[in-house]
Formats: C-alpha cells, structure tokens, sequence
C-alpha cells in the first residue's frame, strides 16, 4: 500500500490544535451528557451551569472566512456565521461562560495587505477580549497565497521553495498555497512586519505558527539559497581535507551535491539511508527549520517577552519525522513554549481490534525534557487526563485547561481539572527511575525498521507503569540521575557514547540492552565486533541484554508484506508499526523482569493496577508533595482498588495520604503505611481518572 503526497499533507499537515476552535471541525462536547458520570457531583452541576452559559456562543475560529471560500467544504451560512462570531455582545457572552483563552484569525498568508481588513476586525475582538480578562492567541500560518500575495508582493515568486525540479513546492492538493525557503531573508523580514502588528497593535498573549515542517522528499527545496546554505553547512562539520575525505571520500566538501532522484517514486522505496550525504542532508534540513523557527521566536520575545509561542511541529511516533518533515524536537529546545498535537488516529483509546494502548505519552515525555508545554484536544475523559497527568505546563503559557484544548469544553472532568490546575497541575516535575534512549543516527537513518523495537520497549515501560523519561542525543549528559538506561534496537552509536554509557554503568548505573545495538557506528559504518560489555557486573553497575523483542502474532506482516499505514505518516514500503500495532511484545514479561532485576534497589513506585492503566508520579517543589495520577484507558470497566508500594525521599515524613477523585465532590483521606521510607496503600475504585497526593 503506498500514500500519495497529497493525502500525506492533508493528514500530517493538518491546521493546528487550534483546529478546535472551528464548530465544524470540534463538536460541542459539553451538550453530550458524560456516560458513567455520577450526576449530581459538585463538577456535573458545574459543567451543566458552564455548558448553559454558552449556549448561545458562537465559537471564534482561527480560520479567516476568505480562506473558508476559497478552500471550499464550508457551510452555506458560513459568513452569517462570522458575522456573529466577532459581535461583542457574542464575546461577552464568552466571558459570561467563564472562557479566559481564544484563538483568532490573524495572518492566514493572503498578504499582509490583503489581510489589513480582517486583522483590523481582529484588533477590535482582541481588544474586548483582554478588557474582559481574556487572553489572545493569534494565528499565523507558514504559506504563501499565490493569487492575492504575489499580486500584492510579486517579489515573493523568488522566496518559494523550489525541489530538484525547479518546481513550486505546494500545501497538498490546495496548489494556490506555496511554501517559502525557510533560508530566504525577505521572507522571514516580511513574516516579522506581520508580527509586529500583532505583537504592538492587537497586544497578542500567544503567538501560534502553522505549517511549521518541510516537504518530504522528492519535495524538499533545492533552490540555490538552499544549496549555498547546505555547502556553508558540510564546510563547518567537516573543515579540513582529511575530515571529508574520512566522511565523504573527497577532500573538498564544495565538490558534494545533494542526491537527486530520477522519479517521484524513488524516494518511497529508500528504508535506510547508507549514503553520507543524504545523512547530512537530513540533518541540514532539520537544522534549517529549527533555525528559521528560532529566529522567529527570538524576533516575538524581543518585542514582547511575555508573549508564548507555538510551532505546530507535532509530537514523536514511531515513524522517522526527521528524514519526513525536517522536525527534530530537541533543536527547538529553549525556543519554544508550546507544541501542538494535532496528528489524527493517536487518540488515547485501546484498538477494538488489535487491543493495543494507543497514547500520545511519548510526545509528553519529550516535550516535558524539551521544557515545553503541549497542546492537544480534549476530546474525551481519556485524552484529558492523559494530558493533565502527563504534560508540562510552562511558566507563561495558558493553562492547560484554560486554553486551546479545553476552552469551550464542559464536562464533569474539565471543570475537575480546572479546579485543581493551580494547585496540583503546575510547578511539578516527573519522576523517572529509568531513561530510554531515541538516538539520532539510528531513529535518523532508518525509515521505519529502528523504531519498532524503540516503540515496543516504550510500550513495554508505559503499560507496567515504570516512571521513565525519553531521551535524545542532547540530554545523555544527564543520564547519572537514572537507576537504568535502556537502549532498544539503536543500532548506530559513536564511540563516546559507547564510553559515555560504559562509564554511567561503571559508576553504578545499570544498562538494558534490548535487541541489536551497536552494529554501526555513527555514520553507519558497521562494526566488527559488539562494542558494549558483556552481560553481568561492570565496575559498580551492571549490564542487562534481552537479545530481541517479539512482537505479538498479529503485527505480523499481512499477505502483501505491508502492515497498515501510520495515519498520515508513512510514505514508505516496508515494514510500518502503526498505532494499532503499538500491541505489547509477546516476552512482554520478561522484559519487565529483566528490567526489574536490573534495578536491585526497585522503583520509585509499583503497583497492581492492570495493564490497561498508565500512571505518571511527580513531585511539586512548592509544596513537598508527591502527586501520582492513574488513568483507565479500559473505559467498560472501572478499576478494582489497587495496591501501590511508594518510596519517597529520605528524611521527608508522610502526614496524608489523599485520593481526587472526579466522581466524587471532595477528596477521600486514605490509609496507609510506611515502613523504612515505603508507603504502602490502597486506592479505592475510580472510573477513569485519579489523583492520589502525599503530603
């Protein structure tokens, strides 16, 4: 089965999480009545007096209606319907409900001309909406209109992205909208004067940047500023003649050009990028876009510190986004205050057919080591409290359950969350016990093989509740605070972080080598022998190995040799693990056991709960206390009471035990014991969600 390009963009490219402003892309959550709800709980009478406030409200969207006619699929009242959007008394009505956040057109790409009306029309919304005590994202979208930009600024022919071909690169099937060179000046320096109007003018509290991520190839930009900047690139990583003749062959870097390719087909059959070059080009790309997206932020915070940023630049899944999109996450760590999450068929839900735990907690965990907030719908109870449990909410950002994701939702649980934001959502931080490591050359090189045994053994730590971080290249320095490292299947590492991990295990660290790793080194030059220790004691820590990872009967491959398609991701043949795949491995249990006796002083925290809960523990600095949070994905099912085992840090001493629950109006004080730092206690049954605090 193979993808076209055009489906690809209209999936992975969708509009951001802010697509939940829009009444025909979110439906109104709150006029369904919440099944297994308890209905007279303080947070349902709630969320029936919120839901009834907004009756009325017309939902503002991020969309401008001038892009609604000319995509198309739009309904026939839909200027009516923006008419009565943007009526004060329909923002007041807004805040009447109790909504504090809202994203608004802005800058779509039509030209900052063509737009003046309409960002006018958004002034006087902002306006009000801040006199009201609201906050103001804006919009701002990453292409250019051909049919009114380049009539407005015909100079913005020559800042389009342009592939081997000398072709335009386009948004999908919508050809009308062309990407620009993420290396081209005059555009950034227009993008800026954008910026700066709703920076000064409309006083923006978010900014939000769609469309941030490369074309896959044969799509990629190849036009002269590209090239230049791609010869610049090799010259600084390999300066001298003997550094390119070891990489290349060649002594001179400037004799180098990036691959062509002969069709457009080509690039789908590539599972493995061998050639050096095409290893840099990807790693040139992603650079590329992260630097164009840095010096947009750095230009938003120069003019108005406080404002948050957003690039649309999604989550990680088990697919190669890096060779797809040119996204690598941790380059925009420190320049970016939030992400969006907006890629369909990762929905925290169980497969009906296959059985596999479907979640976006991988994109938390990286978001949470990048230090940025995410932003995701909260389309159901699950998905809710899959983000409150598990994401970090930035200092400066909107709240989480004030913002995108939940500004115009009203259900029991929501109002829950927004009750006990302040208190018990913000200022923490995860603990982990164990890190597994996404390390570049292999996640880099590999289309899809590398990640299955990396998203299995994710799996694997998800499902037994194992308190764990992901980690990238940059973050190895900071692998001494883990009881564990684990690295599955990442076959291509240097030689100093062969050394990095050996010296982590000689100083007492345990290693878990789960499948092949090694085999390469960095630049996927095989090896001629294992370059980790042996299995057993080293120094003061010890080596772990399981020699593979079975994935369960049906994951197999099907009779085409194909497994189902990634929603919007794959554009690849061969072997692809897609959500509904993401099914625990058949030696599920030993590589929990391994990785048990791998740690001799245990985790941090266990528990009974079944393998259909996730758990994330943190401690909040603020107040000394450790915050556990449990969420069913079994949805038929409440929990049974379960059994958890806590060690806390030594010389703290336990007052309370206390269990929120949103089924209930107040929390429930539970018993418990401790013996020699372990706290030992019982949670009563909950249906979706629960929060236990120690104090």
């Amino acid at each position: 089965m193979k993808m076209d390009r055009r489906k690809f963009t209209a999936l992975l490219g969708a509009v951001s999480g802010a697509a939940a402003y829009g009444r025909s892309v979110l439906p109104d959550l709150a006029a369904q009545t919440p099944s297994r709800q308890t209905a007279m709980t303080r947070w349902a009478r709630r969320a029936a007096q919120q839901h009834e406030s907004a009756r009325e409200v017309t939902w503002l969207t991020h969309e401008p209606i001038e892009f609604l006619l000319r995509r198309g699929s739009h309904g026939v009242d839909e200027q009516a319907h923006y008419a009565r959007m943007v009526e004060p008394e329909n923002v007041k009505r807004m805040a009447a409900a109790g909504v504090q956040y809202g994203r608004i057109f802005f800058y779509k790409g039509f030209g900052l001309e063509y737009e003046r009306a309409h960002m006018e029309q958004a002034r006087r919304v902002a306006d009000l909406m801040h006199s009201l005590g609201m906050k103001v994202s804006l919009y701002v979208g990453g292409t250019m209109f051909t049919e009114t930009f380049y009539r407005e600024t015909p100079e913005a022919v020559n800042w389009e992205q342009r592939d081997q071909w000398n072709h335009w690169v386009s948004y999908g099937m919508q050809t009308y909208r062309h990407y620009a060179c993420p290396h081209e000046p005059a555009y950034r320096d227009y993008i800026k004067r954008v910026l700066k109007v709703g920076l000064e003018d409309l006083k923006a509290d978010e900014i939000a940047f769609d469309n941030i991520m490369l074309q896959p190839e044969p799509h990629s930009c190849r036009c002269p500023r590209c090239m230049k900047a791609f010869a610049a690139f090799l010259k600084r990583r390999y300066p001298a003649p003997e550094t390119s003749s070891r990489r290349f062959g060649y002594p001179d870097t400037s004799w180098i050009r990036p691959n062509e390719w002969e069709s457009s087909d080509q690039p789908q059959g590539v599972e493995v990028l061998e050639d050096p070059v095409l290893q840099e080009w990807v790693r040139f790309r992603c650079e590329s876009l992260a630097n164009y997206s840095i010096d947009l932020y750095d230009y938003v915070k120069s003019v108005s510190p406080h404002t948050s940023v957003l690039f649309n630049i999604k989550g990680v899944y088990s697919f190669n986004r890096y060779w797809t999109n040119a996204v690598y996450q941790p380059l925009f760590a420190g320049h970016i205050d939030q992400m969006a999450f907006d890629t369909g068929g990762y929905n925290e839900h169980i497969d009906p057919h296959t059985g596999a735990l479907v979640s976006q907690i991988r994109s938390y965990k990286m978001a949470r080591r990048v230090g940025t907030s995410c932003e995701d719908a909260f389309s159901d109870d699950v998905r809710a409290s899959v983000h409150m449990a598990f994401g970090y909410q930035k200092p400066g950002c909107v709240p989480a359950p004030l913002g995108s994701g939940a500004f115009n939702t009203f259900t029991p649980l929501i109002e829950f969350f927004r009750e006990y934001n302040g208190r018990y959502y913000t200022g923490t931080e995860n603990i982990a016990d164990v890190a597994i490591i996404r390390n570049w050359p292999s996640m880099a090189y590999s289309i899809s093989a590398t990640y299955v045994p990396a998203t299995l053994m994710e799996q694997v730590l998800i499902q037994y509740k194992v308190p764990f971080d992901l980690l990238f290249d940059e973050q190895l320095e900071n692998i001494g605070r883990y009881k564990a490292v684990i690295l599955a299947g990442q076959e291509s590492i240097s030689d100093s972080q062969v050394e990095l991990l050996t010296r982590y295990v000689r100083q007492g660290g345990s290693l878990m080598l789960v499948a092949s790793n090694g085999l390469y080194n960095e630049w996927r030059e095989r090896r001629s022998s294992d370059p980790f220790p042996a299995e057993g004691a080293v120094g003061r820590g010890r080596v772990v190995r399981v020699p593979a990872i079975i994935r369960a009967d049906h994951t197999e491959h099907s009779a085409n040799g194909l497994q189902d398609p990634e929603p919007g991701a794959t554009l690849r043949r061969g072997i692809q693990l897609s959500p509904s795949q993401w099914v625990l491995p058949k030696n599920h249990v030993e590589l929990h056991e391994a990785l048990v006796g791998a740690i001799p002083d245990g985790f941090t925290i266990t528990t009974d709960a079944p393998l259909t809960t996730v758990m994330e523990i943190l401690t909040r600095a603020e107040s000394r206390e450790t915050i556990v949070h449990f969420v069913n994905f079994d949805t038929e099912n409440r929990l049974a009471p379960f059994a958890v085992r806590l060690r806390r840090e030594r010389g703290v001493q336990t007052r309370s035990v206390t269990c929120f629950d949103p089924e209930q109006d107040d929390p429930s004080e539970l018993n418990f014991s401790e013996d020699h730092g372990v706290i030992k206690f019982e949670t009563p049954s909950l249906r979706t969600y629960g929060m236990i605090v120690i104090a």
